[in-house]
């Protein structure tokens, strides 16, 4: 079965960067046990009350940024869907009794393209682009995630957008050496152990037990964090985490990847 995983979108600068992270990232795929069939991407910038999924023959690109160089808003990452694999995904949520609608409308973000465009270069892999619900409890965002297990089965990746350290009133522009600020280590180093032992009790009461969780996760900015859940949740047949890379840009915003599902 395919792994899946979560995956920190950084900057939008990303696309343009050639650095550790965006290394790690172009080689992501070599981890597959094959390619794809389709890729299935909750992404932290598309939120909606109700989830939604997204079915279109060509996506367009959305350029959802601004004050960044021309070079970011040339880049055009035309993905095709899978309208087969869409109606599935919104069967298993319907089937969970998660309450989902198709979006025929909505192109791709750069929670999305960002991601997918540092894999899959050329675009030629199908996408079912997810919405996600920062409103709902860690219980529920889990259950999600885990109403989409059996897509894995049918070589489809599952991709969860954001970001685990994300807060603008912490991150320095100026700052570009690696660096990070003590409290953001110490909070993802408990994400890793709660993460590694599958503790989900545990993640779902990441703000009263997680360190500096207010600094790293903001009550206004939980959307970057949830999509971080979808995907463990997408691998609760199998419940195996392990951290692939973690870095810093800015001191505070973490770049990690965390591979979910693959059997030891």
């Amino acid at each position: 079965m395919m792994p899946s995983f979560f995956i920190a979108h950084g900057a939008p600068l990303l696309a343009i960067e050639d650095n550790s992270y965006t290394q790690a990232l172009n080689q992501l795929s070599d981890r597959l046990p094959r390619r794809p069939r389709a890729i299935v991407i909750f992404s932290a910038h598309w939120e909606s009350p109700l989830q939604e999924v997204g079915s279109m023959d060509v996506y367009p690109t959305i350029h959802d940024f601004g004050g960044f160089p021309r070079e970011l808003y040339e880049i055009q990452y035309p993905a095709k869907g899978d309208r087969e694999i869409a109606e599935e995904t919104y069967q298993l949520l319907q089937n969970a009794g998660v309450p989902v609608r198709m979006n025929e409308e909505r192109g791709l973000d750069h929670g999305h393209w960002v991601v997918l465009r540092m894999i899959y270069p050329d675009a030629d892999v199908p996408v079912i682009s997810l919405s996600v619900n920062p409103q709902l409890t860690v219980e529920q965002q889990y259950a999600i995630g885990r109403a989409l297990v059996p897509l894995r089965a049918k070589d489809v990746l599952i991709l969860g957008s954001g970001g685990t350290v994300h807060n603008f009133s912490y991150i320095n522009m100026r700052e570009n050496s690696g660096a990070a600020y003590e409290w953001a280590v110490e909070f993802e180093d408990w994400l890793k152990d709660t993460l590694a032992s599958w503790n989900v009790e545990d993640l779902a009461n990441y703000r009263s037990l997680a360190p500096h969780a207010e600094k790293a996760v903001p009550v206004y900015g939980s959307e970057h964090f949830v999509p971080l859940i979808y995907a463990m949740g997408a691998a609760d047949d199998v419940r195996t985490a392990e951290r692939l890379h973690i870095s810093f840009r800015y001191n505070s915003l973490s770049h990690t990847i965390w591979q979910f599902g693959s059997p030891q």
